[in-house]
């Protein structure tokens, strides 16, 4: 039900009721849509101490997983906030979308600081990644809705990070698996839609 909740895109709308009265409260409590974005941010950083340290004792993979989860679930609130509170804008849009590549690179980072995660594998991680974002990012700006193209959303692929990471604790080698899975559902949901838009593209003319 959970996996069902934070990855279905049709599981959005019941996420949003769920969180209706945390984010009433962080309303309240007078913070903004871009707060909450800078303090996911702020606390997936974080996460990246703790990575280093686990290279040495793997009990801190425990907290590079919670604040993982804490980042992702203030990301995950900024948008249902705006919407609450009627500051949903295109520069809010914008500062979200930034901030979500700059965690994606900062988890990546984390990953890499562990030991476990060679550099190759760190990098096409990252860039298949950046590819799934760029590939709906590009087609939406030539009016091709992607939404429902391709399995390896973020929200897939950070939860493939959150418990990559839990499982670390018991073996090092699931981060690598947790990365080298992030990096195949990423790869093939790029090449899905890039497939996607030639094929509405190439029917237009």
């Amino acid at each position: 039900m959970w996996f069902y909740v934070v990855v279905s895109r049709r599981g959005r709308s019941f996420f949003e009721k769920v969180v209706t009265p945390v984010v009433s409260v962080f309303a309240r409590a007078g913070f903004t849509p871009n707060m909450l974005t800078f303090l996911g941010l702020v606390a997936t950083a974080a996460s990246l101490f703790f990575y280093m340290l686990a290279k040495a004792n793997s009990i801190y993979f425990l907290f590079a997983a919670l604040l993982l989860a804490v980042g992702s679930l203030l990301d995950g609130l900024d948008g249902p906030l705006a919407r609450h509170t009627g500051r949903q804008s295109n520069a809010g849009a914008f500062l979200d979308s930034f901030i979500d590549r700059v965690s994606d690179t900062l988890i990546v980072v984390g990953f890499m600081l562990t030991g476990f995660v060679d550099g190759f594998l760190a990098v096409a991680m990252l860039a298949s990644s950046m590819l799934v974002s760029y590939a709906r990012a590009r087609g939406e700006s030539l009016n091709v809705s992607l939404r429902e193209v391709g399995f390896g959303e973020r929200a897939v692929r950070l939860l493939a990070a959150i418990a990559g990471t839990l499982l670390a604790i018991m073996h090092p080698l699931a981060l690598q698996a947790s990365a080298i899975f992030i990096t195949v559902v990423s790869t093939v949901t790029a090449v899905q839609r890039v497939w996607a838009t030639m094929s509405i593209l190439s029917g237009r003319t």
